[in-house]
């Protein structure tokens, strides 16, 4: 899977790249701003995030593709329940 956006121009480095949105070949490019600004590498917390959860037994993970749908309301209720039953 290629990290070039359908979009770019033809000498696009890439978005993982170190010069996205800073080469020359970035210039007049309409997604210039969202690359310069990409994080790039790895995520430095996930060390720290596996080794919090390394001891946690069961994870269940909550998401939704927009806000105030109830994720919060539904964790903690979840959380709660589980806890009451002793999981």
């Amino acid at each position: 899977m290629s990290d070039v956006p359908s979009n770019a121009p033809a000498h696009c480095p890439g978005t993982s790249n170190e010069d996205a949105g800073k080469a020359s070949a970035c210039q007049g490019c309409p997604n210039q701003a969202a690359c310069a600004s990409a994080p790039k590498g790895a995520d430095p917390d996930l060390a720290a995030i596996a080794a919090r959860m390394k001891d946690v037994k069961h994870k269940v993970l909550v998401l939704s593709g927009k806000g105030g749908v109830g994720k919060s309301t539904f964790s903690a209720q979840l959380a709660f329940a589980l806890a009451a039953q002793g999981m």
